[in-house]
């Protein structure tokens, strides 16, 4: 299928971030619930509307990061990284800011894997994300293949019309909510991705 690049999610794809981020979220929000929380990302979170009052003013990536020191790193996850950087350009876009992903990929010796990262930072529309890789490394969508683990980031890259979307379970929503998106596969783990990116490039 000619596939050159691959687009990753961050949260809940490469690191099992949800308790941290809703932990963070519920200090100005005591009363979010975990359903409530994980319903935001239907969308782009940065367009989320809160049902539950904020009564606290807080930085929410500065104690996300003092948090994200403690994340570890799934060993499969970063052996499947690896092999991947071999044979395509691997790229992120997250709604995390990039210092945090840099720290934390270069903690875990990935930095290097990745052609660049498109955080929340650089643009909160993923959809611009995307096409802002495709402009500059001459990608077409149809050469792109993009995992994540939430509805909104499938709605947002069905609009930049890619057209190899897999979803994954195991992150910040379950599988009715990724369903609903309909992505053309959906993928239990990491390792369950690394074989059918190697079954799809050789069709």
């Amino acid at each position: 299928m000619n596939k050159k690049i691959i687009i990753l999610d961050f949260d809940g794809v490469i690191v099992d971030s949800f308790d941290v981020a809703f932990e963070v979220s519920q200090i100005a929000r005591p009363t979010l619930t975990k359903e409530r929380y994980q319903s935001k990302f239907n969308g782009n979170i940065t367009d989320a509307k809160h049902e539950d009052k904020q009564v606290k003013e807080i930085d929410f990536f500065l104690e996300y990061g003092k948090r994200f020191k403690h994340l570890g790193i799934d060993n499969n996850i970063k052996d499947c990284i690896v092999k991947l950087s071999k044979d395509y350009k691997l790229f992120i876009i997250s709604s995390t800011i990039n210092s945090i992903i840099e720290k934390y990929l270069k903690r875990h010796g990935l930095l290097d894997a990745f052609t660049e990262i498109l955080g929340v930072d650089v643009e909160t529309s993923k959809v611009k994300k995307f096409n802002m890789i495709f402009e500059k490394y001459n990608i077409t969508p149809e050469q792109a293949i993009f995992l994540s683990d939430t509805s909104g980031d499938i709605y947002e890259a069905k609009e930049a019309k890619i057209n190899f979307i897999v979803g994954i379970l195991g992150g910040f929503q379950n599988e009715e909510n990724i369903k609903k998106a309909n992505p053309d596969v959906i993928v239990k783990d990491f390792n369950d991705f690394f074989n059918l990116v190697k079954e799809v490039d050789t069709k």
